[in-house]
């Protein structure tokens, strides 16, 4: 019997499979529940900030903004509580960001499921008030199957607090992404310093400013600055004065390591291997110098297991449904257009792979506890800062655009304002006296 569950997931698979009818990219990610209210936490300090100058918010306020977001968009009847005065500047900024991150929510999901529905299909899988309830956090009205979800849901006792292995899954799940969706700025912030690369907050607010300034999305600013420095010359190199300058070699050590990702991808044809290996890059990557009794240790280890035993149960479930002629996703393109052969032959059938993984992410049941998933108190994955996107994305200082003054030169310019001050002015001009004449 087909469960709401099923039902979910065929939403989902319906959208994968005919995207390219309504989407530039085929690459769109999906932002599940928890994903969509850290968006909002994010589009709701960004409003403040412009109105207040300052780039936070209550949880009271995210969670009542939440509510009206969804029965908004869903097109369902309003809460009985009266909505934010700024809520279409909150809208607006939530848009902005899945689109700018070449993302969607679950909600435009079913939107676009109404388009492509053809006359001869069943009724919708989902109605607006069972995706509600989902999002919501009522399990008893949606309940995802197990065929469907990774096996962390079902997970027996851990070493380690659900909160780390929360955190440690999310930065797997991220750097996977990057992959499929390079645009995905929250996927950015998440991966950016984890293992530590000595880039810190002030890092990621010269990263915003610079994509800002150039139109372009922060991996492409980031991107963008390293190659120049490793190929540029003295002809196209960055200015002395870009503050990204200061992080080359955290930035630099961490394009190195989506470039490692990148090269399994395009070497490896089979997605059961090359699936396994991208997944042991990155708990290679999080458990080094760490102890087998340390909790992201743990967290890393188990996630590991996890994602490769599904990534391999997804890939023998895409061959048999090939094997049957129904592919229910895209085809691959016409491997004279590619550029990379390698990673047209091997790479876009991971890549498949990965997004049916990251769909599945996508449809796993939210978190109950709101406080805990917005709380800038989160886990330590790696350095001294936690995992918590707002306090990312909160700008330390107000960034001047430019690097310091070298110390010589502001000694310099101390000495020169503490030296005496001498002004020079013409000489008055004065009569001479004339030389007395005294008579005999």
């Amino acid at each position: 019997m087909e469960t709401s569950g099923d039902r979910l997931m065929q939403m989902v698979q319906t959208f994968r499979r005919d995207c390219h009818r309504v989407l530039q990219s085929e690459r769109t990610t999906i932002h599940g529940a928890d994903s969509m209210l850290m968006v909002l936490q994010l589009a709701m300090a960004e409003v403040n900030k412009q109105q207040s100058g300052e780039f936070k918010v209550a949880l009271s306020d995210v969670l009542m903004a939440w509510k009206h977001l969804l029965l908004h968009k869903l097109h369902l009847p309003p809460p009985n509580f009266a909505r934010s005065e700024n809520y279409d500047l909150i809208l607006e900024a939530y848009e902005s960001f899945l689109k700018r991150s070449n993302t969607v929510d679950l909600v435009d999901i079913l939107s676009m499921c109404k388009q492509l529905r053809l006359d001869s299909d069943p009724d919708e899988p989902v109605s607006p008030i069972q995706l509600f309830e989902f999002l919501s956090g009522n399990l008893d009205v949606l309940e995802v199957p197990d065929s469907s979800v990774p096996s962390t849901l079902s997970s027996k006792d851990r070493p380690c607090s659900p909160q780390v292995k929360m955190a440690v899954r999310r930065v797997f799940c991220s750097y996977l992404s990057l992959l499929v969706n390079s645009k995905n700025d929250m996927a950015l912030a998440l991966t950016l310093n984890v293992p530590d690369r000595s880039l810190g907050r002030q890092t990621f607010t010269d990263i915003k400013h610079a994509a800002r300034n150039n139109n372009t999305s922060l991996f492409l600013a980031v991107t963008s600055f390293v190659r120049a420095i490793q190929l540029g010359g003295k002809g196209y190199a960055p200015a002395q004065s870009d503050p990204l300058r200061k992080h080359v070699k955290g930035l630099s050590d961490f394009v190195q390591f989506l470039d490692n990702l990148e090269e399994i991808l395009g070497e490896i044809p089979d997605p059961s291997v090359c699936g396994a290996r991208l997944v042991a890059a990155i708990r290679a990557a999080l458990v080094k110098g760490r102890s087998g009794g340390d909790a992201v240790h743990a967290a890393a280890e188990e996630t590991a297991k996890e994602l490769k035993e599904r990534i391999c149960q997804i890939h023998q479930i895409q061959k048999q449904t090939a094997n049957e002629g129904r592919t229910g996703i895209s085809p691959a393109r016409p491997k004279a257009h590619a550029v990379n052969h390698s990673t047209a032959y091997g790479g876009r059938d991971t890549v498949k792979v990965l997004m049916a993984l990251l769909d599945e992410e996508a449809v796993t049941p939210p978190c109950q506890n709101k406080a805990e998933l917005l709380s800038e108190d989160q886990p330590v994955v790696s350095g001294a800062e936690g995992t918590c996107v707002l306090m990312l994305f909160r700008s330390p200082e107000v960034s001047t655009g430019c690097s310091p003054e070298p110390l010589r030169n502001r000694v310099q310019s101390r000495l020169d304002l503490l030296k005496p001050k001498v002004t020079w002015a013409p000489p008055s001009k004065s009569h001479k006296s004339k030389p007395s004449v005294t008579s005999n």
